[in-house]
């Protein structure tokens, strides 16, 4: 070979649940011309990987983009990547979903594109050490990681010319360094820039190796590159550059590779993933502060060595950073160990499919991409868990009316959690946490009601604020052109929430607190219980699945605390379809004392204008409101959230008329097309002044039922 050998990797994914016109936005504007290019170009060639949610998306909608990428495979252009199926964070699910959704994968493309993988993409490159040997178990030979992996670990630039090997328990894979400057100029920089790179690398002496792979939206997919790459001839131009330069480069297949040149040596990687998203993986205080760091860097002589050493977090830190990732990831696991009893066939194979794509890794964590803060992304792997869950319950007891209650810690933070189940229903309580009702699953329909998300601070925040007020200063440029916000008015939604959103909340409020203000998150809170411990207690009723959560807390009437019991006891009765939560509160002391008890409800509802999507009540008064309003009604007894899509009607019933609070709950994230408002879901709040004589209890009742 030539004294500089090219490998050059792309990986088309798009994830579980995303919108069918994103696919097809994606093919035209992305992979087909891409394809196009790389058919006129036969002596360049490409390690290519397509996710299998593409892959099933394209079988069915564009059969003859995967014939063309098939021929290609025969001509020995086209060398294909495997992966995890449904493209999860291979070290965070379990060993045996590991291997099977690799195997899921291989098997899809040998017998679509007529060729075994031997290499795999490692999904956001989350490299943890033991996946050597799983790995290894699935016949993969050799995997693509980012240059990061290799300067943890130690090694200079200079070293990262060839390939290595690295092993655990004795189980070796082939590693190959995707190089950052090449990332960085791909497709961005001129074809000349990176022929320069290159050529730098021949000056070196001897044989070397210069990897790139990244997404196959930048070629087309991202903002501006579709024009860049396509309009502009950036790609028709950098292939050609590449087949103009035969006397010194070569552009190989990683297989090729392996089969020409022994590895450099071998290597153990720490944990890591590409360097933006150990940095989206840090706090944002850690994010702020490493940013700053490497601007105090960069100024330093010898800058280049040490920011080797400079790196943030990794891919687990997310399950710290947002609660609701980590319950999504520990819902994952249950579902899993319980999916792992079913047959392989038949319902069985239909549940561990499902299981599959609820491990899709998307929607698990945050960076530039939207990712945990898109609902739909978000639903879509909560509705497979939902579905596999319920066929695995099915399974272990069987048909018939059953109930079940238990007491476990669900999600590893050293307290336990309850669930209930039914055949319609599952539902999981958090006591250490206010005795929130966190899941709230609508079997039937497959659909997780409870699958909120919480206003919390990023760092990207201060971004925003920060165009606004140059713009607010009369500077050049507008919020929208100065951050990339994709609206005006993104300032005045960055609130924080101070607890986690969820159902079942009890709120003690101050007697002037209005709508607004509990919306804004800055109001009154008069108790101690949101957020707080309640004792769970399972109870042994007859044909029912009921705990009963209690908190021995207090009451702020000013200037003293009183102690005041609030009991709450959540019960899937006998009935189907129907979740009872009867309360009682009782006021110690000599006198008695007004409360005004409001029980929040976060259901995550679809977007949607009425009639097919509303929330609408009767009482003393008859109201309907958008799922997206914010408003009060007052005297109600009957509360309806429809949604005619999935199909479904979820009614709310109160024993006492209720004053309700609707809102809905936006957050502000950004995305590759700049900052952007995003619908998570609708808050209500019924509510009651009560009355609390000393040392006796008040009861309330509502009920939920799923009337569909």
């Amino acid at each position: 070979m030539p004294p500089v050998t090219f490998c050059f990797g792309v990986h088309a994914h798009q994830p579980v649940g995303n919108f069918d016109h994103v696919f097809a936005r994606s093919c035209e504007q992305a992979y087909a011309p891409f394809l196009d290019v790389l058919e006129a170009h036969p002596l360049i060639k490409v390690s290519l990987h397509y996710s299998g949610p593409l892959l099933l998306w394209l079988e069915a909608h564009r059969p003859a983009l995967l014939d063309r990428v098939a021929a290609l495979v025969r001509r020995g252009q086209v060398e294909p990547l495997a992966g995890g199926f449904y493209e999860p964070i291979l070290p965070a699910i379990p060993e045996r979903d590991r291997l099977a959704q690799i195997a899921r994968h291989r098997a899809f493309v040998r017998d679509r594109l007529g060729v075994e993988p031997r290499g795999l993409w490692l999904a956001e490159r989350v490299w943890e050490p033991q996946l050597a040997a799983t790995l290894r178990e699935a016949g993969i030979t050799y995997l693509l990681v980012d240059d990061t992996h290799f300067k943890a670990a130690g090694l200079p630039e200079a070293a990262l010319r060839g390939y290595y090997v690295t092993e655990d328990a004795g189980a070796a894979v082939a590693v190959f360094p995707i190089l950052k400057a090449l990332r960085y100029r791909i497709p961005f920089a001129e074809p000349e820039e990176t022929l320069a790179l290159l050529r730098g690398l021949a000056a070196g002496g001897g044989i070397a190796l210069a990897v790139m792979a990244d997404d196959a939206e930048k070629f087309g997919g991202w903002p501006g590159t579709h024009q860049t790459c396509y309009v502009e001839g950036w790609l028709d131009r950098f292939f050609r550059a590449l087949a103009g330069e035969k006397d010194w480069l070569a552009v190989a297949t990683f297989s090729e590779v392996l089969a020409a040149h022994a590895p450099l040596g071998r290597v153990y990687l720490p944990t890591a993933s590409y360097e933006e998203l150990m940095v989206w993986a840090l706090p944002p205080e850690a994010q702020r502060a490493y940013e700053e760091a490497v601007a105090r860097l960069e100024g330093m002589p010898d800058a280049a060595t040490l920011r080797a050493f400079l790196r943030g977090g990794f891919w687990r830190n997310f399950l710290s950073k947002y609660p609701e990732a980590n319950s999504l990831h520990k819902r994952m696991l249950r579902v899993s160990a319980a999916v792992a009893s079913l047959p392989g066939d038949g319902a069985g194979g239909e549940a561990r499919e499902a299981l599959w794509r609820g491990q899709c890794n998307d929607a698990y964590w945050h960076g530039v991409f939207g990712g945990l803060y898109l609902p739909h992304l978000r639903r879509a792997v909560t509705g497979n868990l939902v579905r596999a869950e319920t066929v695995a319950d099915r399974y272990a007891r069987g048909g018939g009316a059953w109930r079940a209650a238990d007491l476990s810690d669900f999600d590893a933070d050293g307290a336990p959690e309850v669930r209930l189940a039914s055949p319609e229903i599952g539902l999981l309580l958090d006591p250490a946490e206010g005795g929130a009702l966190q899941e709230l699953d609508l079997r039937r329909v497959a659909f997780g009601l409870g699958d909120t998300l919480t206003r919390r601070r990023e760092a990207y925040h201060h971004r925003i604020r920060e165009g606004q007020a140059r713009a607010e200063g009369g500077g050049a440029r507008s919020i929208h052109e100065e951050r990339g916000a994709k609206e005006a008015g993104l300032p005045d939604l960055l609130v924080e929430d101070w607890y986690r959103r969820a159902s079942l909340l009890d709120h003690c409020l101050g007697p002037q607190v209005t709508r607004e203000e509990f919306q804004s998150s800055r109001y009154e809170e008069r108790g101690d219980f949101i957020g707080q411990a309640y004792e769970a207690q399972i109870l042994n009723e007859p044909g029912a699945a009921s705990v009963r959560l209690t908190r021995a807390g207090h009451l702020w009437v000013l200037p003293r605390a009183v102690p005041l019991t609030v009991e709450k006891t959540v019960r899937l009765p006998r009935a189907p379809g129907r979740v009872q939560v009867d309360y009682r509160l009782r006021a110690d002391g000599d006198a008695s004392h007004a409360v005004r008890l409001g029980v929040e409800f976060n259901w995550a509802l679809v977007q949607g204008e009425p009639p097919r999507r509303l929330l609408c009540w009767r009482g003393s008064r008859e109201g309907e409101a958008a799922v997206t309003a914010a408003g009060e009604a007052t005297g109600i007894t009957v509360l309806e959230a429809v949604d005619a899509d999935l199909p479904l009607c979820l009614r709310l019933t109160f024993d006492r008329p209720a004053r309700l609070w609707y809102f809905p709950l936006q957050t502000v994230s950004q995305s590759e097309e700049g900052y952007e408002r995003i619908f998570q879901q609708v808050v209500l709040l019924p509510q009651w002044d009560l009355t609390l004589p000393p040392g006796e209890w008040v009861t309330l009742s509502l009920e939920l039922l799923d009337v569909t």
